[in-house]
């Protein structure tokens, strides 16, 4: 059945179609008019077709992205309707022997320039290892920060070690202040280095780290240059007494982490900012399969919202005042299935919440897939207020489930997404013999956490 949304879909994939086929034909025609016409043009006619055919090219590609964004659409929603996932690779590259050497060419031109200390240009996949706690501390100012982000003490246990760049942090969405895209600079996540709350409350939000390219080197240098102490900082300070503050209005005290101060280490950007989504690319976060795949969704829902239609992905709204409940006391370890999108629907209100939690538009990429239970997440920390929220109904983490934002500019905090027990289901041995060959692996998305 042809419903309002997937018609939506279809009518512009037509008309994008036809548009591209015009244009086609109108440079075709072009060019065979100019091959019968041998005589010598006058300047006026040559500017004339030298602009008219770059504007028809332009509007060529224009054309063909909508379409290519519309035929993606037309085939993720109809996964959607089947139940299927289809959340794919990882989304970054770490390029091979001439991109690395292209980059590291890049980086002594603009040494010549001179660089700031600390500002390594780091990629995604690249080795670097965590310089020691008292190196790390000289660069630190009164508050234990670096450009207002705070080395926290769970830290202090990388110091040392070596790992690789997972994502290069260039952008950040703002939560707190609702003030849209924020510019980070010299800041990485590195692969599998989270934190586990000890200094915090017992914080279950497992967040990706953040790590500011003043408290890494490469692994890869043969000198390790000392670093510069930075002007107020002291040695052996105690990061712990930073990790909380006291409200100037209740007097009570509330949380400080890396992710409440992301309003004063940042600052604003503009969301049709081009450079924004070509550091995604060029520092390896995103391949430019899921590169392409996302300009061109987004190039179809801005057609679709000038003229009227459904963005995609689609999420059906829904009557609901009082959401469903279900308890299934899942335990890490325990394979589960995400429910289809349309099941997970009709547990919605009309903010496509349950019971406090959004579903993320992002999260539809994973309907379907099956995955073990990594933890039950019961408290964690409201970075807008600094207050510790202990939920009434826990959330379920998935392994192998975090964000990548592909539906959200690239976002590029690895964030755990969190799910109700009532979107999930447990896989007994029959339905995941029955079900594996359908479903595809998943890797991670973006959601708002709110319970």
């Amino acid at each position: 059945m042809l419903t309002e949304h997937r018609a939506s879909y279809r009518k512009t994939a037509v008309s994008a179609a036809l548009l591209a086929f015009v244009g086609l034909a109108a440079m075709v025609w072009f060019i065979v008019v100019r091959q019968i016409f041998q005589r010598p043009w006058s300047t006026h006619v040559v500017l004339f077709g030298l602009v008219g055919g770059f504007a028809l090219l332009c509007g060529e590609t224009a054309t063909g992205l909508v379409l290519a964004g519309a035929l993606i659409s037309l085939r993720r929603d109809r996964l959607e309707s089947r139940g299927l996932p289809y959340a794919g690779r990882p989304r970054e590259w770490h390029g091979g022997f001439v991109v690395r050497s292209f980059r590291a060419l890049l980086r002594r031109v603009r040494a010549l320039a001179g660089r700031s200390q600390g500002q390594l240009d780091l990629r995604a996949g690249e080795l670097v290892e965590v310089r020691s706690l008292e190196e790390i501390l000289a660069t630190l100012d009164r508050r234990g920060e670096v450009d207002s982000l705070p080395f926290m003490p769970e830290m202090e246990v990388w110091c040392g070690r070596q790992v690789r760049v997972f994502r290069r942090v260039d952008k950040i969405f703002d939560w707190i202040l609702m003030s849209g895209l924020r510019r980070m600079r010299d800041t990485v996540i590195l692969e599998g280095l989270r934190c586990d709350g000890c200094y915090h409350g017992g914080c279950q939000a497992d967040c990706p780290i953040l790590w500011k390219e003043a408290w890494l080197r490469r692994a890869s240098m043969k000198q390790k240059p000392a670093i510069t102490r930075v002007a107020g900082s002291r040695g052996g300070l105690d990061l712990g007494q930073f990790t909380r503050r006291v409200d100037a209005e209740t007097s009570e005290s509330r949380f400080v982490c890396q992710l409440s101060k992301m309003p004063e280490a940042t600052t604003p950007t503009g969301w049709n900012d081009p450079r924004n989504f070509l550091r995604e690319l060029l520092s390896g976060n995103v391949r430019i399969g899921p590169f392409f795949t996302s300009i061109a969704i987004l190039a179809f829902n801005a057609v679709q919202r000038r003229t009227g239609g459904v963005l995609f992905p689609y999420r059906a709204p829904s009557p609901l005042q009082m959401t469903p409940h279900a308890v299934l006391n899942l335990q890490p370890g325990e394979l589960v299935r995400i429910k289809s999108k349309h099941e997970i629907e009709q547990t919605l209100n009309a903010e496509f919440k349950n019971r406090g939690l959004w579903f993320d538009k992002e999260m539809t990429r994973f309907c379907g897939g099956e995955h073990r239970v990594r933890a039950r997440v019961n408290r964690q920390i409201d970075e807008r207020t600094g207050k510790m929220m202990n939920f009434t109904n826990p959330c379920i983490t998935l392994e192998d489930v975090t964000a990548t934002g592909e539906y959200h500019e690239f976002a590029p905090l690895d964030e755990r997404i969190y799910w109700r027990e009532i979107w999930l289901e447990r896989v007994t041995g029959e339905t995941a013999k029955s079900s594996g060959s359908e479903n595809q692996s998943a890797f991670p998305q973006m959601q708002e956490r709110r319970a």
